[in-house]
Formats: C-alpha cells, structure tokens, sequence
C-alpha cells in the first residue's frame, strides 16, 4: 500500500457504513471518510497510484456509499493522467454507466472526447492491455466507439459536433468512404452554422478526392463533388476555406483530366491519331482549366 493508505489495525479508528444517511460506527479500521480524504489527498498532489490504491479499498470495502459512485471517475482520471487511456475509458464508461450521481458527468465526457482525439492522431495501446507492454495496438476503434458513445448521449452538443468530425476522419482513414460522408453530412444537418459544419463541406471534398486516388475513377464522386462545393459557397459564403475546398476540388478534376489526356497518348503511340485527336479535345472541352488540358492543347498544335 502507499503512504496513503491507513494501517488496518488502528483499532482507535471507526469503520463507517452509511445506512439512510446515517453513520453507523463499528472498531475495526480507518473508516471510509478517512479513505476518502486521503484519496483527495492524492489527487491534490498528483499521487496517481494513491488514488488507485484508495478507490480500490472504498470500491471494496465499502461498495453502497456515496463515495464508491465517485471512485470509478476518480479512477479513470488518475489513468488518464498516467497515459493508460484504454483503463481511464473503462473506468469512466463504469462511472458514467453505474453511478446515480454524475457530479463530474461533464468531465468525464470531455475526457473520454480527449482520450478519443488521442487514439485518433495515434497514440496506440499497450499489447495485451498491459501498462508494460509497449504502445503498439491501434486505438482507432475504440475512438469510433467513444466518438458514438458522445454523440448519443449529446446529441446536439458542441463536442457531438467535434465527435461526428473525428469519428468521419476514421472512417476515411480507413477507407470506409461513404460511411464518412454520411457521417460528415450528419453533422452539417445538425450544425448547419457551426465552425465544424464548415469543416465537414472541406472534408467532404477531400474525401470524394482520396476515393478517386484509391478507387476506379467514377464521374459521380466528380459530380457529388462539385454539389458538396457549392453548397459549400452557400452555406459559408465568405469561409477563407472556400480556397481550400476549391483546390482539392481541381485536385479532383485533375484526376480525371489526366485519365483521359493518358488515353489520348495511347493512341498516339498506336499511330491512332484520329481517335487521339478526339480524347485531347475532350479533355480540353471538359477539364479546361487543367494542367492536362494544357498539355492536350501542345499536342493538338503538334
């Protein structure tokens, strides 16, 4: 035990049970007011493993008091603070599913967003759900499961917003493309004035544009692409990320410009030059502002 856990045999000292409010005092120990203050102690002083060792004794040994129901959030915040973020999300998942109370629901919820946001840029979990072990395994699905969790017990609340934007660059992470958009236009319908709806139309493009990259070309991304824009314009029509959204939207055209500008010089090469003629002049019809319309024009006065 650590130095702030209480010897068990002070005999001087009460064991506490609260029944109806009422103390009922008995001679076997330090009682669980004075495990509690101890384990605020720690907190005070960042003495992690002695809020550990102290939640562990009042969780046992006195499991129906008031003081128990606040034990497994004191938990998961002292695992938050050491970095275990796999046990500080169980333990605040235990806190917010079990206790009656909730006085650091707040709290609890933006820890589990944070220890999301973590998984989300890369910070992996210990092998085997051990502190020991090297930080190796993906946390990416356990931060889609806190994101869902978030935003089904807030639903219309800032950090849902942040949660469905998290949660959607997983999804594209993962190649799990349309999941994302849908998930990304969820959050525009329920935040249609929010910084993060504007966020969602810029990431949408950049969705459609890493499908394209990833996938078979498919002119209704290019399309769907082109709606999501300007409703983009519409909806924020003096966003500085209007430029961005437009970038990746060209990023987009290019693509597509480059697919055929390559057929043409296909045909070239196999001496057909009428049908190469007519692929250079359609990449310059469709895709005119393009660096492969470029080219297709050289060709063309070649």
């Amino acid at each position: 035990m650590k130095k702030y856990l209480f010897p068990l045999l002070i005999a001087a000292l009460p064991l506490v049970a609260l029944e109806e409010e009422e103390l009922v005092w008995d001679q076997q120990g330090p009682s669980v007011l004075e495990y509690n203050r101890v384990l605020q102690d720690a907190l005070a002083s960042q003495d992690w493993w002695g809020v550990l060792d102290n939640a562990d004794v009042i969780l046992y040994n006195f499991p129906t008091t008031p003081f128990a129901q606040e034990c497994a959030f004191h938990m998961g915040y002292a695992y938050y603070q050491m970095g275990q973020l796999e046990h500080a999300n169980e333990s605040l998942s235990a806190y917010l599913n079990h206790s009656s109370t909730h006085s650091h629901f707040e709290e609890a919820i933006q820890i589990k967003f944070d220890i999301a946001e973590s998984f989300r840029n890369g910070v992996g979990k210990p092998l085997f759900g051990s502190h020991k072990m090297p930080k190796w395994a993906s946390g990416k699905e356990d931060a889609l499961q806190i994101y869902e969790e978030v935003i089904t017990t807030l639903p219309h609340s800032e950090i849902a917003a942040k949660s469905l934007l998290g949660k959607a660059k997983i999804q594209a992470e993962i190649e799990d493309y349309k999941p994302s958009v849908e998930t990304l236009q969820t959050l525009i319908r329920r935040f249609p004035k929010e910084e993060a709806a504007a966020e969602a139309f810029l990431e949408i493009n950049k969705v459609y544009l890493e499908q394209c990259k990833n996938t078979s070309l498919d002119l209704d991304l290019l399309d769907l692409a082109e709606v999501n824009l300007r409703k983009f314009r519409l909806s924020f029509p003096r966003e500085p990320r209007l430029i961005e959204a437009e970038q990746r939207y060209a990023e987009t055209q290019e693509l597509f410009a480059a697919n055929l500008l390559e057929t043409g010089l296909f045909f070239e090469r196999t001496k057909k030059i009428p049908a190469s003629i007519i692929y250079f002049n359609k990449v310059i019809q469709k895709y005119p502002h393009t660096e492969a319309a470029q080219k297709a024009k050289l060709k063309l006065e070649k």
